[in-house]
């Protein structure tokens, strides 16, 4: 049986006409609890949607998508605030099977009018049977011109992004997702701020310092999956005008991720 590979993946130049796989492709038992987006700096949550929890406003099933699919189609609504954005930070709690993972990796093309505008590709690694994890990670954002922005809030659902995930190089799942982005009255903090406020780090990753300082960057340990990533947020944070100070060095440690 011939499977899709993370090269063949990352060849892509647009969103892809329909699912690379089956839903029946997942054969580990993964599933997904909860998924919370925030802002990397102050930690507000931008959105979370939980297996437990009523489903949020602004997301919406892709009733384009027929059967069984329309379930791995999403369409998602956020404040353009999140479009200016140097850095967020993603937490996923997922399940895994009585099968272990080895080498679980997820890659992410986001493209708007079919260019591609960014992609990210992390790792977790091994997971162990039957367990319950938390994979963070951080996305350091391109900086887009205001007139990329407009287009995107002018032109909804046609910023799309295709999310593969991968166990020993075999693509086990696909979900597709739009968004649309709602133009903002300009005002001193950012729209989501009163939705769900500011709430700590998730498990994986140990809260900044007492003496934490806007601008500042959160050093991963060496052979971290994230490290580039964070790496490259110390420009995209000095790119959007933030002071450059020293970064503290804070843990991240995949041992807490396991329950």
């Amino acid at each position: 049986m011939s499977f899709v590979t993370p090269d063949e993946v990352l060849e892509l130049s647009k969103p892809t006409e329909g699912f690379l796989c089956a839903l029946s492709t997942n054969n580990f038992g993964i599933e997904f609890l909860n998924f919370t987006i925030s802002d990397y700096q102050s930690k507000k949550t931008i959105f979370e949607v939980g297996k437990d929890n009523p489903t949020p406003q602004d997301i919406a099933v892709d009733f384009s998508a027929l059967g069984e699919d329309m379930y791995r189609k999403i369409k998602y609504t956020f404040s353009e605030d999140v479009l200016r954005l140097p850095l967020i930070q993603t937490s996923l709690i997922f399940s895994v099977g009585s099968v272990p993972l080895d080498g679980f990796r997820m890659i992410e093309r986001h493209y708007f009018r079919d260019q591609l505008v960014k992609s990210f590709d992390f790792t977790f690694g091994f997971c162990i049977p039957g367990s319950t994890n938390t994979w963070d990670s951080v996305y350091s954002l391109p900086p887009l011109s205001e007139e990329l922005m407009n287009d995107m809030i002018e032109h909804p659902y046609e910023t799309k992004s295709d999310s593969f995930y991968f166990v020993n190089d075999r693509l086990i799942m696909h979900n597709k997702a739009s968004y649309r982005y709602i133009r903002e009255v300009a005002q001193a903090k950012k729209s989501y701020e009163d939705k769900f406020g500011a709430k700590g780090a998730k498990a994986g990753v140990k809260a900044p310092s007492k003496d934490w300082e806007e601008g500042d960057v959160a050093e991963p340990l060496p052979g971290d999956a994230d490290a580039k990533a964070v790496a490259d947020a110390k420009e995209a944070v000095r790119a959007a005008g933030a002071p450059a100070k020293g970064a503290k060095d804070i843990a991240w440690s995949k041992e807490s991720d396991y329950y």
